[in-house]
């Protein structure tokens, strides 16, 4: 049975010495039922989101947040073209985290369009993120994966959903092969976020010609690994050109820190992630997942027969005109100075629904 917003409200209050709430509010903003949550206002006006985890497995991913926001220390957060959360305070016995409301949209996938200003914010803010220091993620105890690490942590995917029998023969021989191309793996690892996607992406403002990246959540996953991992999600963009553009625009960015075999790594993770899908659905009897993992893995294969899925092959990085570069550089730097300031608080609870911190 899921908590009442008052009840959230009295816990917080514990959670954040000396936290006085005037106004508490149900809050839904993306949680996928993994926790219970409330919008809650403080009486100097400050506003907060309190969620309590719903399952074993929320509250150890809402605890690895916790880790993860606070190795973000203050020096790494200026360094990033968008806001990200901030813990206030936790407690225990029931586990409870306090984080700073954070404003915005669900980035809208369909928004992000060749040519435009969102889409060099999204190859901005992945870049950004990348180009931290590797050291702030590995003296805060994090995990941190060399390219034969995270080589490995493929190749171990790959034979748990071998051994399910359940993935079409063409699709294991396509990602052997990748395993077996060394050109794919020699890559220098990053930090990542980890769990990128349109969920834990915020922009502002919503439909206008210079809507942004303004806020990234989820950190529950962040590491330092391969950089392709956070680009996954780019590949099922739905307007035409646009997954190329921020691929262009990335390694524009990150020059010569960018690998040639990106987009390659990049479609394996997706793809992988399907068969993650289907061991996920395996490990918990949930037949309904298994069912629509094995339909995905088989419309895969039929994109790989049809030569529509992709190549897995290293290919040249992407060819820019110097105009390009200095156009995505210029871009970059106006948006790096434009941090995210106070938002007033959203006007009704469905937009508040749409807005961050609730994961």
């Amino acid at each position: 049975m899921s908590r009442h917003h008052f009840t959230l409200a009295a816990l917080a209050t514990s959670a954040v010495p000396g936290l006085e709430v005037a106004v508490a509010r149900p809050f839904t903003g993306g949680g996928d039922g993994e926790h219970d949550a409330a919008l809650i206002t403080a009486v100097d006006g400050r506003h907060a989101v309190v969620r309590i985890p719903a399952t074993a497995r929320a509250a150890h991913r809402i605890l690895a947040e916790v880790r993860a926001l606070d190795a973000l220390t203050a020096g790494a957060r200026s360094r990033l073209p968008f806001a990200v959360p901030t813990v206030l305070g936790t407690a225990e016995t029931p586990t409870t985290v306090v984080t700073v409301y954070v404003p915005g949209s669900r980035l809208r996938p369909a928004a992000v369009v060749p040519g435009g200003a969102l889409t060099t914010s999204v190859a901005a803010a992945v870049a950004a993120l990348h180009a931290l220091p590797t050291g702030l993620v590995a003296e805060a105890g994090l995990p941190v994966q060399s390219a034969s690490d995270a080589q490995r942590a493929v190749a171990q995917v790959v034979d748990r959903a071998a051994a399910t029998a359940s993935v079409p023969a063409p699709l294991l021989d396509r990602w052997e092969r990748a395993l077996d191309d060394a050109t794919l793996w020699q890559f220098t690892p990053t930090v990542l976020h980890g769990a990128l996607r349109p969920e834990t992406v915020l922009s502002t403002p919503r439909g206008a010609p210079d809507e942004a990246v303004s806020a990234v959540l989820g950190w529950s996953e962040l590491q330092v690994g391969d950089p392709a991992r956070d680009l996954a999600w780019v590949l099922g963009l739905p307007v035409q050109g646009a997954a190329s553009a921020v691929f262009a625009s990335y390694h524009a960015l990150r020059r010569g820190a960018a690998d040639p075999s990106l987009r390659q790594r990049a479609t394996l993770h997706a793809e992988l992630e399907l068969a993650r899908w289907l061991l996920y659905g395996r490990d918990t009897g949930k037949r309904e997942i298994v069912a629509d993992a094995v339909a995905m893995l088989t419309a895969l294969t039929r994109g790989v027969e049809d030569d529509t899925a992709g190549s897995l092959g290293a290919d040249p990085l992407p060819v820019l005109t110097v105009g390009e570069v200095e156009r995505m550089l210029d871009d970059q730097r106006s948006m790096m100075l434009e941090r995210t300031g106070p938002v007033p608080l959203p006007a009704t609870v469905a937009q508040r629904s749409r807005s961050s911190a609730g994961e």
